[in-house]
């Protein structure tokens, strides 16, 4: 967190530039039905009068935001709103790699390997009782998770880089400390 106050704020994209990649982009999908694609353009020229109001009222709301127009909206409906799976649909790039020592032993048991032909049926998953290398596994999981949390509570978790330089480290803050209220649908 040390660089947070050097970033710079997310800026708000001019109206008239997205408007036009708006157009740009829906070409190639208008398929040369130049009426749809003169409606479309018809439209976005209504649209504008009503657009830039708009833009008005969110350049207001940007100056109350304590990092960025966006983020408050993005946790919102990406994250807390969504009821689909969100390390399956969100957080598709969350991955773990395997202990090379296998928490103490060589391997998982033959019978976990994928290949194995009872890894997904009979005794190893339906019998109630987890071996050794489960509970190892569990507990480690469990370990790491704690000592990553820890990292991003005491501000230690290493600065997230790229060519243009440091990326903002707050949504780490939300990683462990949102929850999603169960509810209908």
């Amino acid at each position: 967190m040390s660089e947070q106050d050097k970033l710079p704020r997310l800026p708000i994209p001019p109206l008239r530039q997205t408007i036009s990649k708006y157009l740009e982009s829906i070409v190639p999908v208008a398929n040369d039905d130049i009426a749809a694609l003169a409606e479309t353009n018809r439209r976005a020229s209504q649209f504008l009068n009503v657009a830039e109001r708009l833009q008005q009222r969110l350049i207001e709301y940007e100056k109350t935001q304590p990092y960025s127009w966006l983020e408050k909206w993005w946790f919102e409906l990406a994250y807390l709103s969504w009821r689909e799976s969100l390390c399956i649909n969100s957080n598709y790039w969350i991955a773990f790699a395997d202990d090379p020592n296998a928490y103490g032993l060589a391997k998982a048991p033959e019978q976990l390997q994928p290949g194995h032909p009872n890894s997904h049926e009979g005794k190893v998953w339906d019998s109630g009782e987890y071996s050794e290398f489960q509970v190892r596994r569990a507990a480690k999981f469990i370990q790491k998770t704690l000592d990553y949390k820890e990292l991003i509570g005491d501000g230690r978790l290493p600065i997230d880089r790229t060519r243009a330089g440091p990326l903002c480290m707050h949504q780490y803050h939300c990683m462990f400390g949102m929850t999603r209220i169960p509810r209908m649908g």
